[in-house]
């Protein structure tokens, strides 16, 4: 096991236990994830937060949509109640942390995966279609 593996896998046990199945509001994941609000919303739109529910008026985020879309690493230990800390630098400039790049990798499946179900079962669908349109023309 690599040693970004190994702190990836550390990173999501700790996040774990950090009630990663705690909600926030759009405004607080952007907060977490340093980005903005607009991001998130995107993110949620593209289907990258795919927990995400609407609560009233309030869409809420779960953290743990937030570390798999590659937005929020746990390792850094903040949590919505504490201010966040700053990211550990790459060693490389302008380099992406290897556990980055697999979670954005991951979410990246995840949402492919999603789509395929999606377009799997359109074509169910039509293939249905079509043989009800057969079945009635030919009686």
């Amino acid at each position: 096991m690599t040693r970004s593996t190994t702190a990836l896998r550390r990173s999501i046990e700790r996040a774990a236990e950090a009630s990663m199945d705690r909600f926030v509001t759009q405004r607080e994941a952007a907060e977490l994830a340093g980005c903005s609000k607009d991001t998130i919303v995107r993110t949620r739109q593209a289907g990258r937060l795919p927990h995400a529910r609407l609560d009233g008026h309030t869409w809420m985020i779960p953290i743990a949509d937030l570390v798999v879309a590659g937005l929020y690493d746990p390792a850094t230990g903040a949590m919505p109640d504490a201010p966040p800390r700053a990211r550990e630098e790459p060693e490389h400039p302008g380099a992406v942390p290897t556990s980055m790049e697999l979670a954005r990798a991951q979410a990246r499946i995840a949402a492919l995966e999603d789509l395929v179900a999606r377009q799997d079962a359109e074509l169910a669908f039509l293939r249905q279609l079509a043989t009800d349109t057969l079945a009635k023309k030919a009686s």
